[in-house]
């Protein structure tokens, strides 16, 4: 039984895109639990210049193509408008290419800002997308080349990823902190934060079921992975310093003043959606899982972090 578990394990061969990402990272060890994973960050392959990558799919000869790999900065996008398209949306549709034609399950992270954030309540699968930011728009362009190439896939839309990594929004405005009396927190726009371990465990269920009968396998398609409870930014920021007084009260961040703010009165290149918080319904009914809520996710980002 335990060869026939090694032998199982070695023919799951998993190829990670982004391993450096907040994803990448909390993917590549926890799907090391189901197969053999080959991890690639921005080293191993150019997603700027994609075309190392079929020689790299037919060398490992994956089961699993996890690509977790974005031009995630939204404001950024607006300036770098070539690069954002080229990595959401070109590279993408490679990919989706060299999954199809090499018989591997596509497993791709798409946002919640594929919408316009007007409908006011949670966003379904099935709502018509409408981006209204070039980072919106590269990444509803991925996501359509993948459905219009790929037998085999999953697209997974989340929002406000966070993690113990740098560079998401709790460790931002913890860093803004160390040289500010008060921090302007955005109050009228209405998502989720979703901590990355959640998301990479979710994704770790989905494809152990996925593999057990690969073939006849008809749950494809968009899903929405997201906590159960919605919030403003302004919340979330509340909500974190709450938790970093219990852990250490003397940090600057636990002694900040923190205002809400309109989003018309705080500028930024890329208009964000007011509202673009997504059920997560059918993950639920399809394959039986649930994220934790945004405190949660919260939680586990400032645990050891003060």
């Amino acid at each position: 039984m335990l060869d026939q578990n090694i032998h199982e394990h070695s023919k799951n061969k998993i190829l990670i895109l982004g391993s450096n990402g907040q994803l990448g990272r909390d993917l590549s060890k926890n799907l090391s639990k189901l197969g053999e994973v080959t991890s690639l960050d921005r080293n191993g392959f150019d997603f700027e210049n994609p075309e190392s990558l079929d020689l790299i799919i037919k060398r490992l000869n994956p089961k699993f193509i996890v690509n977790a790999a974005a031009f995630t900065n939204v404001d950024g996008a607006e300036s770098f408008e070539k690069s954002a398209y080229q990595i959401n949306s070109l590279t993408v549709k490679k990919i989706a290419i060299l999954a199809h034609e090499n018989n591997a399950v596509l497993i791709h992270f798409s946002t919640d800002y594929v919408f316009d954030g007007l409908k006011e309540e949670p966003y379904l699968e099935s709502d018509t997308p409408n981006p209204i930011s070039v980072y919106g728009n590269s990444k509803l362009e991925g996501e359509n080349y993948i459905a219009e190439i790929c037998s085999k896939y999953l697209i997974l839309r989340t929002s406000g990823v966070i993690s113990k990594n740098a560079d998401n929004f709790i460790s931002k405005i913890i860093n803004l902190s160390n040289d500010r009396d008060e921090l302007n927190i955005v109050s009228d726009q209405e998502s989720s934060l979703n901590f990355s371990g959640f998301i990479s465990q979710a994704v770790l269920e989905m494809l152990a079921e996925l593999k057990l009968n690969l073939n006849e396998e008809n749950r494809w398609g968009i899903y929405h992975l997201s906590g159960q409870e919605s919030g403003t930014w302004y919340e979330f920021a509340k909500f974190t310093q709450e938790i970093s007084k219990k852990i250490n009260l003397d940090s600057n961040f636990s002694k900040v003043d923190i205002s809400p703010i309109s989003s018309s009165q705080f500028i930024q290149k890329a208009k964000r959606p007011k509202y673009s918080f997504l059920s997560s319904v059918k993950l639920k009914d399809n394959f039986g899982i649930e994220l934790p809520n945004w405190k949660n996710s919260i939680i586990k980002v400032m645990e050891n972090n003060e």
